[in-house]
């Protein structure tokens, strides 16, 4: 079967359709604790979407970018903006487990570097954080050019953004 055409838009917590959507769609990738923990290391399981958006999502700055392949949704990735400190920081990435290793989650974060970071001249660095036993993520954003800057309950790493 012919893969269908990727694609990324930005999506609202904010909005009840979003939500309604978003739900279905994390409560079927958070059904396994262990995904739920690599995720987001200070929720508790089972996965609740109310939960989620009051911890996460009622600050101002914060905008999430879906992948999608066709109409599915098949990658999250949301980042806020602390124009205060110059820095953006990216969190909740999540690739769907039948489309892992297919560099779907570089295409986000590139987006975002591409298409929200660079128009915000202010932003000098990005942050993440990560589980420090999540190889393949860390793996990943050494690529792409972050590195570790402090190691406690999980990683912090920081990819300073050059400016030409």
């Amino acid at each position: 079967m012919p893969s269908q055409k990727l694609s990324i838009s930005n999506i609202s917590y904010k909005n009840d359709e979003s939500v309604r959507i978003l739900t279905a769609v994390l409560s079927k990738w958070f059904s396994n604790p262990k995904t739920l923990h690599f995720t987001s290391p200070n929720l508790r399981y089972p996965f609740n979407i109310n939960h989620w958006i009051s911890t996460f999502y009622n600050e101002e700055n914060i905008e999430t970018y879906i992948l999608k392949e066709g109409d599915w949704i098949i990658g999250h990735l949301s980042v806020k903006i602390y124009e205060n400190r110059n820095l953006a920081h990216l969190f909740h990435l999540f690739i769907d487990n039948e489309n892992r290793h297919k560099g779907y989650a570089k295409k986000l974060i590139r987006y975002v570097e591409k298409n929200i970071i660079a128009g915000k001249d202010d932003i000098t660095a990005i942050t993440l954080n990560c589980v420090k036993k999540n190889i393949p993520a860390i793996t990943l954003y050494k690529s792409i050019g972050f590195q570790k800057l402090k190691e406690k309950k999980w990683l912090k790493m920081i990819k300073y953004i050059e400016r030409n």
